[in-house]
Formats: C-alpha cells, structure tokens, sequence
C-alpha cells in the first residue's frame, strides 16, 4: 500500500545498444548464457489513426484472422485525472480522465474494425485498477471506478497490489457487485453494486491453506476469434507480482502465497498449448520501463526466464502494470507493452493468428496518450462514462468540496512530480510535518515523523481564494493507513535513511523534526550510489546512535514496506490515528492557529559530494 514502485535493469547484465538501421527499433545484446534480445521501440503518433502500420492489411494477412488487444494498467481510480505523459520522445499535456480514455479506446476499436472488418477486439486490464485514488472513488469504495469500466467493456483484468488495500474480500465484492457491509457509510450503502463482468485471472495467488485461488479466480481465461470461416483460440493468464508482501499491509496478504511468474507462465502456456490454445496474452503487475534506447524492469526479466527456459513458448503478448511507465518492446519473441497510469495513456497491440497453426504470425504494439477534446475534437467523448463521473462527483460533492483551512498563498503545493534533486517535494515534507505536530499534541512526544514516497499520491491542491478542501487534502494520503509512534534507536534511524539509497532510489523517504547529509558511496555501485553522513535534530543537536527516539511513521513501514527493514517490527509506544484524517486535522489546526499552510523549503537533506 502507497508504493510507487520504479524498476531498473538487473546488475551483472551487459548492455549493448545497436540500432537496427532504418526501423527505430534498438535492440539490446543481453550478455547471459542463453541470449534473449531486447528491442526497444519508439512511439511517434498520438492516435492510432494516423499509424502506418495500421492503415492497410498486407496482403500476406489477407486471409489470416486480425486481433485486437487493447490495454491499461493501474487506473488508480483516476475519474478525472490529469496532468502530463512522456510517451516515446514526446510530451503531451492535459491528457487524462476515463471519459477521454473511453473516448480514445473507442476511436481505436472503430479504427481496428474499419480496416479489419473485424469484430476480434478484447479489453484487459493489468492491474491497480483501485487503490491510491482520489474521493470521487475512494467514497463510493471505488464502486465508481468498477461502473466506469464496465461502461468502457473491458472484459479480462488481473490483480495488482492494490486490489488488496482493504482485504482481497472486498476487492472481489466490488468486482462482483455484492452488497456492502452494513458498517459502511451512507454513500456506499446507496450506491449501485453491479457485476463488473471483468473476468479475473490469476494464476499465481493462491491460499495457503488449501493452494488453491480465492474466490474461484481462475489462472487463465480462453477466447475464440473468427475470420474469413476460421476460427482460433487466444489465452489470457493473469499474473500478480511476487513483491506483493512488501507492497501491502501483512494483514491482507498473510493467507496467500505468490508464485514465481516466470514458472506460473510457463506452466499454464504449456497448458494451454495442450488445449490447443497456441496464441497466449498474459496481463502480469509486473514494471517495466522504455528509457531512450533501452527498456529494463521485472517484466524483462520475468520474460528472458520464460523465454531461456522454454524457448517454444507461444506468449506473443505481455500487459505490464505497477511501475507506472511508458514502456514499448519485444523480449524475444514477446511484445511488452505499458500504458504509464491513471488513464492517461494506453496500449494499442495489433496483429494476425494463423487459422493454420493458431500462432500469432504478427503482433505491432503502441501506445497512445488520453488526448483531451480540445486537442482532438473529433473524438468523441463515452456519453456513458461521463455520466457516471458526473453522478460520482454528484453524491461525493458535499464532503469533497466542504472547506477545511487555508494556504498562506494561492498557488498549488508540489509533490513527488516535483522533488527536488535530494528527493523532497513540498506536499510530502507538510504531510509529516502535520503527523510530527499531531502525535505531540496527542502528547505522544514524538521527535521525528517520516513517510514512502509512494504514500504521498497527489499535490495539495489550492483555491485561488486561499482555501483547501477536504478533497483536496485526502487526495494528498488517500490510504487511511495507520499512524503509529515507535521507539527507535540513532542507528535504526540512520539505518532507514541509508535504506532509501539501495535500490537505486528507489524508494524514500519524506522526513520531519531531522536534517541530515549525505556523500557519495564509493563501495555501493550503481544501486546503492550514497550514504548518509551527519544527522542532526531540528534544533541543530546530532543524533546519537545508542539513544532511542520516537518516530511516526504508518503501519505500511512498520511492517517493511518499500524494503525499509529498519522500522519492521519496531516497538509500537502509540497510535495516532490514520494518515488521512492525521492530515485534515493538521491543516485545520493550522489556519485555526492563524498560520495557514506553506510549502516547506526543501533543505532537510544535503548533498555534500564526494568526501
């Protein structure tokens, strides 16, 4: 929960650019003992109708059978999301929202059925769907979000880690359309439930208790596409990622065990080649990223080991989620594809399955930005999305838009978008600021409050008269995790800043009532590249290694969370509520003591450089 995870290439590898003259394609030489080659492709159109490649059938596919697979991944109930996506060597501005990405999906699949005079299109999805998102989800229990993309026909998804947020249980109620408890709040209560008619596979999650998948999940889902009289069978295989553990709270994932991707995929392509299913899809929440010339991540390594270990796999086609990155490649002989996240972008992956052998002869993928109306007018806006947006924001209104305190200025407060190069931002540095001065007033005496970067999901966002709403500040922690206050030694402290320089960076933390230094690691590599220093407390006094401190911090670090073994299983001294409302209090407190909120200035971590 609240991790924002980011892959990178595995040490050990060697990596060898070599651009394939005239295509636009790099292709990395992958120094192992069985080669899988990674090509790296590059995205230059922002729709699908102005793809080459998509204009016209060759005449060597005229009588194959066409296949359309349109994909998203981590959603994160962005309703109305916006802002910026990188994709290729372009930016587009303003993209976003459910009803834009309706509206783009659409131009796709009519684009698809146009020139194909097929009907074989499919919509997945890989993962993180819910989770992590702003009110008009988070208070109808994201029952919203499930409505939005039954509307959009997406008909195969899978899990990702924040699918778990509240217990897989309710997670599948949602999916299923079941009532809620009767615990939950009026807007829930009233809301609709529907079926969201998404198959979920999974393939790699099942109890510990008996090994099998819950809630009658099944690992793959088979589909039949036609043309010209034939017909073939494509297969879908869910996959979640084994980082599960460290991505959630204990509590939620304590009764499954995650398999390993790389032999689930192999097992259940050899399955369904038995079936004679010989065109396989798999939608794993598995990262990935396409940087310049390569592209590296899990999914990559997840795909070299299928592909060494059963070099006649038939995986054609490989929906990645979780890193939130543009990403577009071929590892071997799979395309892997990912569309950035919370609908601001999606993936476009055409091709042919031979009625012949039931392969896929042909598969091009892309990935397209959420363009708004203003930059493409003729695409027309889902009349059906956007009503059920507009119904959401209806219902949540009151609440979301009721006024909790003021900014000192009219102007946005900044988070991890906008860190600066020590890895701070302006929203994450106020919100432990707020959990330091709630938990003293609490009278805990906490001396210090740090959070993961991934808990920190949006900008504060403020009014031009000054004001901050409820929706405002819950868009900023959305989790409602658990604040706890837990005694900890200089040296676990110093342990836990050290902690966010492994994993190249992975991973940080925002931090209150401590500054510190840091110099370059000259033994650490290029994943662990810098070590702390000198720690001091706010008023200037060094931290001693062998005194204890009290340190808040939330329930998703105190159990590891983002690999921060430092703070897991430390001695819990006091609760101080849920991050959420820790929030909305500070800032309340704030402007009722006359001191509405700023952006901090961003200098609790120093870079001092080589020593």
């Amino acid at each position: 929960m609240g991790k924002h995870h980011w892959q990178h290439v595995l040490m050990g590898t060697l990596l060898v650019p070599a651009l394939i003259a005239g295509s636009g394609e790099f292709s990395t030489i992958t120094a192992n003992a069985k080669t899988v080659k990674v090509t790296t492709k590059t995205d230059r159109y922002a729709a699908p109708t102005a793809q080459p490649g998509y204009k016209t059938v060759p005449k060597k596919y005229k009588r194959s059978i066409p296949i359309q697979i349109l994909g998203i991944n981590d959603l994160h109930g962005g309703l109305e999301t916006t802002g910026s996506v990188n994709i290729g060597t372009k930016t587009y501005e303003g993209v976003g929202t459910v009803t834009r990405l309706a509206a783009g999906l659409d131009q796709a699949q009519n684009h698809f059925k146009k020139v194909q005079h097929s009907k074989n299109t499919f919509r997945v999805e890989a993962g993180d769907m819910v989770g992590a998102s702003p009110a008009n989800s988070t208070l109808l229990a994201h029952e919203s979000t499930m409505h939005a993309l039954t509307a959009m026909k997406f008909q195969v998804g899978t899990l990702g880690n924040h699918e778990f947020d509240h217990g897989l249980g309710e997670f599948n109620r949602i999916l299923t359309g079941k009532k809620p408890a009767t615990t939950a709040s009026s807007l829930i209560q009233k809301y609709p439930h529907q079926n969201s008619k998404i198959k979920l596979v999974v393939a790699n999650v099942v109890k510990k208790s008996n090994h099998k998948r819950p809630y009658g999940y099944q690992p793959y889902v088979i589909k039949t596409v036609k043309a010209h009289g034939k017909k073939a069978k494509v297969g879908f295989i869910g996959i979640e990622t084994t980082d599960l553990p460290s991505l959630t709270l204990l509590q939620n994932y304590q009764d499954y065990q995650i398999l390993d991707e790389a032999q689930t995929i192999k097992k259940y392509d050899r399955i369904l080649n038995k079936k004679g299913v010989k065109a396989v899809v798999v939608l794993a929440h598995t990262g990935v990223s396409t940087y310049g010339k390569q592209t590296s991540g899990s999914a990559v390594d997840i795909l070299k080991k299928v592909n060494q270990t059963d070099p006649k796999n038939n995986v054609g086609l490989y929906v990645a989620g979780h890193s939130h990155q543009y990403a577009n490649a071929t590892v071997g002989k799979t395309r892997v594809v990912q569309a950035v996240y919370t609908g601001k972008a999606y993936n476009n992956t055409q091709g042919y399955i031979s009625p012949k052998t039931g392969k896929f002869m042909r598969l091009v993928s892309h990935v397209y930005p959420v363009l708004p109306k203003s930059q493409a007018p003729k695409v027309k806006d889902n009349a059906k999305v956007s009503a059920i947006v507009a119904d959401a924001n209806k219902r949540v209104a009151p609440q979301v838009n009721a006024v909790i305190g003021q900014a000192a200025t009219a102007t946005t407060i900044t988070g991890r978008l906008n860190n600066s190069k020590t890895m701070e931002n302006a929203a994450g540095e106020l919100v432990v600021d707020g959990q330091l001065y709630e938990a003293n007033k609490l009278g805990t005496k906490a001396d210090f409050a740090m959070t993961n970067n991934g808990g920190v999901r949006a900008d504060l966002a403020v009014k031009p008269d000054k004001s901050i709403t409820w929706g405002a500040a819950t868009a900023v922690q959305p989790f409602g995790n658990i604040l706890q206050v837990v005694e900890m030694t200089g040296q676990q402290i110093k342990d836990a800043l050290n902690q966010q320089y492994d994993e190249k960076q992975a991973y940080y933390l925002q931090i209150a009532g401590l500054h510190y230094t840091y110099t370059d690691n000259p033994a650490g590599g290029v994943d662990t590249p810098y070590q702390v220093a000198d720690i001091t407390k706010a008023n200037g006094d060094p931290l001693e290694m062998n005194a204890t401190y009290n340190v808040v911090i939330n329930d998703f670090l105190h159990g590891g969370g983002d690999n921060f073994a430092a703070f897991k299983d430390t001695k819990i001294v006091a609760s101080v509520g849920t991050d959420t409302d820790t929030f909305v209090n500070y800032i309340k407190d704030m402007t009722a003591a006359g001191t509405p909120v700023q952006a901090p200035k961003l200098d609790r971590k120093v870079y001092l450089g080589s020593h």
